[in-house]
């Protein structure tokens, strides 16, 4: 039973196996030292908080606080937590059935994802890695959708559980890159933030206080990274962003501005024009010549305004 529930199981990448949640819980251990054993199913050891050791009969894990160790299904390991030294934690155990309609399979899921597929190569049966957040938002949120009740609260489980191997397996990618992809990742994760808040008044310190880098040295690595610089980044994601609101919404271009974070509407209309060689108008109006019927024009639905936009 562990050998075809191992995640590393060739009949993953043959067949249409969709991981599915056999069993999760939170805990808190103080003084604990479980006998050695192994689950039929693979499993996810986080740490919330505190800090524990796992091990396992290869090797002795020290875990601590968002730290977490995949452990593939039949691998002997036991838990040990020290008295006075509380450790918080969530686990969750999963195995694989014959994918449904709107599940995905782990051979959909390594079609786009080189990420999963070389995780797959690997085949560690004990993978130790640090969280940036990311899994234990969605290990969270699968979790309370597993409790909710909801009648497609198995779809969305299984959803949230692929997305959730994708993010390890990028993860394990990174550590396997070393300091190199421990600055790629820093990378990622300022162009990340600043594509979720390019709607603010964002600034160069605030998005390195969000990765916990000086300023200096994060415009260094990201100019490296992505071949440019940060402010330039956040100029093109606002005009991206701009040219899709003028494009297929209604939203007066008096107010678009607003709605990239640039608090001045001239401004706007400036660097727009210094983007694009065109002004916000005029982009919309051949926007609007290519997707929207005659019709629309005729009867006057779409909303007129100056050339001064």
């Amino acid at each position: 039973m562990p050998e075809m529930n191992s995640l590393y199981n060739p009949a993953r990448l043959e067949a249409d196996h969709a991981p599915f949640i056999t069993a999760y819980y939170y805990k808190q251990w103080d003084g604990f030292r479980m006998s050695f054993h192994s689950h039929d199913s693979v499993e996810i050891m986080y740490v919330i908080s505190g800090d524990c050791v796992v091990e396992t009969e290869r090797e002795v894990i020290a875990l601590r606080k968002g730290d977490f160790v995949l452990l593939d299904a039949g691998v002997r390991h036991r838990l040990l937590v020290d008295k006075g030294r509380p450790c918080r934690m969530l686990n969750a155990e999963f195995g694989f059935i014959d994918a449904g309609a709107g599940h995905p399979s782990v051979r959909a899921l390594t079609a786009d994802s080189p990420a999963l597929t070389a995780l797959l190569a690997a085949a560690d049966p004990a993978i130790v890695l640090r969280d940036p957040h990311d899994v234990y938002q969605t290990l969270r949120s699968l979790v309370t959708e597993l409790d909710s009740g909801h009648a497609e609260r198995s779809c969305m489980a299984q959803l949230l559980l692929g997305q959730l191997l994708v993010q390890i397996a990028r993860l394990a990618q990174l550590k396997r890159g070393g300091a190199v992809a421990q600055t790629s990742r820093y990378v990622r994760e300022a162009a990340e933030y600043i594509r979720q808040h390019y709607d603010t008044d964002l600034q160069v310190k605030e998005v390195a206080d969000a990765v916990h880098l000086h300023p200096t040295y994060l415009q260094r690595i990201f100019k490296a990274g992505m071949g440019r610089s940060l402010v330039d980044y956040l100029t093109e994601i606002r005009m991206e962003k701009a040219k899709m609101l003028l494009a297929r919404t209604d939203i007066p271009i008096t107010s678009i501005a607003d709605y990239i974070g640039l608090n001045s509407r001239q401004y706007f209309s400036m660097l727009f024009r210094k983007m694009t060689g065109v002004t916000p108008i005029e982009y919309r109006r051949g926007a609007e010549a290519s997707y929207y019927p005659p019709s629309v024009f005729e009867n006057g639905q779409r909303e007129a305004e100056s050339e001064s936009g």
